[in-house]
Formats: structure tokens, sequence, C-alpha cells
């Protein structure tokens, strides 16, 4: 019997040794999609975009983080027995509450109308970003559709993102509020921040409003913002959200899914050659972030 122990306390050392050689996974990218104005399309974009990469192969978690809402969700069509309120309080971690959505994204669904979830405590953030961050085995891209709120909430997945796809419309309004949101949010995080211009006139209009946003970054905050793409206003894309489902899946020739293709690629051409993942990087941060 002692020999039976001593042999089974030397295998367990033996697999703790593999365990710790064995290399890690990567982070998967965070990639948070936001807006300073509701209404311009943040949510239509959040999931036309995490549908893209899963229909390119790209193993993607969808998470609906517009707290109160839970609009991507509906537009993903997916049963949420189980929200991201439950992994905010504790009661079920992500792997748990995921389902599967269009092209087989990983959908972490939202709550609706929470008091409780849209005051966390920043604890239970910081253990939901902790589960994201974990998830390397299994994803390669986490899309956060954060909406337009620029609560503490989204402040702390700008700290963590790769990412920042900043949605605006060509409303006079729309386009003040994401320079309003980008000088306020910019703050908590310095991811790249590229831009998507929704119901554009034209490719010419789109250009317009990116640069303008561009130069008003640059010149006032002192941060780079690039032009990511746009969507033209198309029947197609409204058909598409009526019908609660992705343009990409729906309308795959459109231009706007031609659009967020091209998008995609470009991401994922550079996921191969630069170091992403800065979900770890703010984890002290974060957990002392009051």
């Amino acid at each position: 019997m002692p020999d039976q122990a001593n042999r089974l306390r030397l295998l367990m050392r033996a697999g703790g040794r593999e365990a710790a050689l064995r290399p890690q996974a990567a982070a998967p990218q965070l990639i948070v999609v936001a807006s300073g104005k509701g209404g311009v399309g943040t949510t239509t974009a959040a999931v036309n975009l995490a549908a893209s990469l899963a229909r390119d192969g790209r193993r993607t978690v969808l998470v609906d983080a517009d707290l109160g809402r839970a609009d991507a969700t509906r537009l993903c069509r997916v049963d949420d027995v189980y929200t991201v309120a439950d992994v905010l309080a504790g009661r079920r971690n992500v792997h748990e509450t995921l389902v599967r959505g269009p092209a087989g994204v990983q959908v972490l669904p939202g709550a609706w109308a929470s008091g409780a979830v849209t005051d966390c405590e920043p604890a239970a953030q910081q253990r939901l970003l902790d589960e994201l961050a974990r998830l390397g085995p299994h994803a390669d891209y986490i899309v956060i559709d954060a909406g337009s709120s620029l609560d503490r909430v989204v402040r702390r997945f700008w700290q963590a993102a790769d990412r920042v796809l900043m949605v605006t419309s060509p409303e006079a309004t729309s386009v003040t509020n994401a320079y309003a949101a980008i000088k306020l949010l910019t703050a908590s995080g310095r991811a790249p921040i590229q831009t998507l211009v929704n119901l554009a006139e034209s490719a010419a209009v789109a250009a317009e409003i990116g640069q303008r946003l561009a130069r008003a970054c640059r010149r006032f905050l002192g941060i780079n913002v690039e032009s990511g793409c746009y969507f033209p206003f198309d029947p197609l894309v409204a058909a598409a959200g009526r019908a609660r489902t992705p343009f990409v899946l729906a309308h795959a020739a459109a231009p706007a899914s031609e659009q967020l293709e091209r998008l995609a690629s470009r991401w994922t051409a550079a996921a191969g050659t630069q170091n992403f993942g800065r979900i770890d990087s703010t984890r002290n941060r974060l957990a002392t972030d009051k």
C-alpha cells in the first residue's frame, strides 16, 4: 500500500511538470463594438461582425453586453435561459451560459432591464473578464456589443479591448456623440479605434465622416482613429434585421457584407503578426478601479 501511494505521488508530480511545460493558449482577441448614441446600428454591426468572423472559420463568441436591453440576443434568435446577469452574479460561469447562434457563433445572452446588472460591482465585472480571457482554447475572437452606454462597465471593456469599433451615422449629433464617447472612454484604454459609418449615402460620405472624426481626435485628443468600414443604406440590410437574421448570411453579396468581410480579413491577417490579448494585462488595474 505505501508503494502504491508513493507511485501515485510520483505520477501526480510528473503530470504537474507536463502541465507546466505545455504551451498556454493565447487569450482571444477582444473586440468592443460601441457608439455614442443609440439607434445607429451598434448591435447590427456587432452581430454581423461576429457572424462574418465565424463564417471565415474563426471561433467566435458574441457577448450581449448592452446591459438591460439584450438586443443582440434577440437578433441572434437564441434562447436565454441563463444570461450575462448570471455570470456577473456568480450563479453560472461563461461556459454554462453560452448558446449556439447563427453561423456557429457562441452567444453569451444579454439580460433585459436589470438595475442590478447595470450597477454591478467591479469584482463582478472582473470575474466576467477573467472568464472571457480563459476562453483561449475555445475561441479566437470575442465580440462585445457594448451599445451606447458610457458607464463604468463599458469603460472596463475598453480597458481590456484589443480593438474598438466605433459606430456612427452621417447624422451630425451621431458624429458629435461618437467623438464625445471616444474622448471619455479613451481615458480608460488605448486600444486601436476604427470607425464604422452606418447608413452612409456613399463611400465618399463615409470617408468624409471618418476623416472628420480622425482629425478631431488627433488634434484635440492626441490619438489616431482609423476608418474601418461603412454600411450603405440598403433595404436588404433592413429586411434582414426585421427577419432577425444577420445580413452577412442572408445577403452575402450585399455591399455591407463585403465591407465587413474585408474588415474581418484585415483583422485576422493582422492577428497573425501582432501580439494581442490585453484582457489579462488589465487584471490588477481593474480589480482596484472603483
